[in-house]
Order: structure tokens, then sequence, then C-alpha cells
């Protein structure tokens, strides 16, 4: 799927800049993307994401720049040079260019405001409107030149930006919000960033190598298609040949947090997901996530969703009804 050719199909109507389009971005039936274009050359959308990938359709003809600022979870942006970086929560990515193949959410949760920027659009529109704040898309681009990595540059913007396009990404996603006050939200998001473009540093997180991701991977598919199995750190950083701590660190780079925290979420996700199946005793539940003490997986499952498993159980029951 892409984005921006769907959204300048629908631009033969009007309905495109008078409301906020709500679609499926994966076949899971909780993800999507709710869509707007404010302005000629301009797209702007939140990202409401459930799954790990979604694949899009590379536009080589492409000219612009894409803001991609993240309010939860994360997505892998990849590199001129092959390497890959992971947007986490409060980060601005700003990018030359486009997904290749598909949009790769290594946590299987992606939250956030999404603005693109057309320059052939934007040059044909005129860019008067923007000239007002002090505001050109093409002459900020030029400006993190020097700054930019790799096609891409990472930044934590201030905190009053970051207040606004979180307002702007939870308005889209309940569609509460007119095009009217989405224009005047980018104005001020743009005016903002104008402003505060000379400051802006780059981020330091770090970058994983195709290898370094491509372990990380392994070892979470590793972990996590047989729960009731334990690793130790030490064994599986002994089947690639690598240190524990370097596997910790792809890790970390990777899925946004530690091994141990990935993999307990892991377990009470997919346990929950049993109970509310019905169908097994919470005692087989506990052994096939890795508890050989029910009374231990009793106490992590309460600690973790605020009920025991056999309240979940009954208050999901009360849900489905």
């Amino acid at each position: 799927m892409n984005i921006i050719s769907w959204l300048k199909k629908k631009n033969t109507t009007t309905d495109i800049y008078s409301s906020i389009l709500k679609m499926p971005c994966a076949t899971d039936g909780k993800s999507f993307i709710y869509l707007s274009l404010p302005f000629k050359g301009v797209y702007c959308w939140a990202n409401d994401v459930y799954c790990r990938e979604i694949p899009t359709d590379y536009d080589d003809q492409f000219r612009g720049m894409s803001f991609n600022f993240c309010t939860d979870g994360g997505c892998e942006v990849s590199l001129f040079n092959g390497n890959f970086v992971y947007v986490r929560r409060g980060i601005l990515s700003i990018d030359t260019s486009a997904s290749k193949t598909s949009h790769f959410y290594p946590s299987c949760r992606y939250k956030g405001l999404e603005i693109i920027f057309d320059f052939n659009e934007l040059e044909d529109a005129g860019q008067e409107i923007f000239s007002t704040i002090g505001f050109n898309p093409i002459k900020f681009l030029q400006s993190l030149e020097g700054r930019s990595v790799q096609g891409s540059f990472l930044t934590i913007p201030p905190e009053s930006w970051q207040i606004k396009a979180t307002n702007l990404s939870e308005h889209l996603i309940a569609q509460n919000i007119s095009i009217e006050d989405i224009r005047f939200y980018l104005m001020e998001l743009f005016f903002l960033i104008t402003k505060e473009s000379s400051e802006l540093k780059n981020a330091d997180v770090g970058y994983l190598s195709k290898g370094q991701r491509a372990i990380a991977a392994q070892v979470e598919s590793i972990i996590t298609t047989n729960l009731a199995k334990h690793y130790t750190v030490e064994e599986l950083a002994g089947q690639y040949g690598i240190s524990p701590s370097s596997l910790k660190k792809y890790f970390s780079k990777l899925f946004g947090m530690p091994i141990s925290m990935y993999l307990h979420q892991f377990r009470m996700e997919e346990s929950a997901r049993l109970i509310k199946g019905g169908q097994t005793p919470i005692g087989q539940i506990a052994e096939k996530v890795g508890y050989k003490n029910q009374s231990k997986f009793g106490s992590a499952f309460k600690e973790y969703f605020g009920a025991a498993p056999l309240e979940y159980k009954r208050l999901s029951s009360l849900k489905n009804l």
C-alpha cells in the first residue's frame, strides 16, 4: 500500500479536503491510519498500528520529505547504507527516503503523527501560505543536509512541539477535529520547527547493521516459539558467536526493551489470549507460557493485568456478552 498514491487517486473528489478518512492498513482488524489532506502537497495522518509489518509500494518518483513523530511503540527506519535506526516515543524522524518494501514495527505497536511534503505539488501550488510563518519545506530540508545521516535526521523536538503533535495525532484518531483545525495545528508545528531548526540536534539512538538486526530477530523467534523452554542469554549469544552484552544491545535496539522484559510481556499477552479462548485450564496455560508453579503464574498475571487469571476470564466473558 502506498498511502500518497492512494490519496492522489482520491484527490479527484472534494471529500478528502473536508474530512478524515479512516483506513485499515493491515489485516489484523485493529491497525488503522487516519488520513487528511489539509493543504495541496501536504499529507497528514495518524498511525495506530498493532501489527509487525505493513507492505508498501515503493514510489521511486517521489520527491519530498516526511516528518514521522512517535508517541507510542516504535518503528524502523532504513538508512541508505543498509543499516537501521529505530524511532521511539518522543523521537521525530525527518526523511527523504521512502520505504522500499514495508513498514516494520518490531514490538507490534506504533502510534504517531506522520506528515508528508510532496515538493512537486508544493511547487505547482505555490507556498505563499507557509511563507507567512517563515516556513519553506525545501529550504528547511536543505538546512538539515549537514546534520542528516544516510537520508534521515532523528531528533528530539522541543516539548511544545511534541505536545501539539501528540494532541493532533490523538484528535485524528478520535476523528473529532475539523480540517480547519488540522491546518491550524500544522501551521503551529511548522512555525515551531522553523524557529528551533538551528537548535535541533541528532538524537543518539545508535543503529543496527543488517547482520545485527537479523541476529536480534532470530533470537526473538527462538524465545517466543516455545515459551515453556527457558534460555540463558549466554546460551543464545553462543549460537551466534557474540558476547551476551552484544546480544542484549542488539535486542534492546530492535525491540525497545531488554530480553527479559520483552519475554515477560510476551508470556503475559499469550496467556491472556489463551484465557480468553476459554478452552485451556489455567494450570496448563501456566505451563505453556513457561511457569511450572501456577501460584507464581497467578501472581505475575495479576501484577501485569490487575486481575487474577480466573477473574480476568470472567471479565473477558462479560465483555463479549
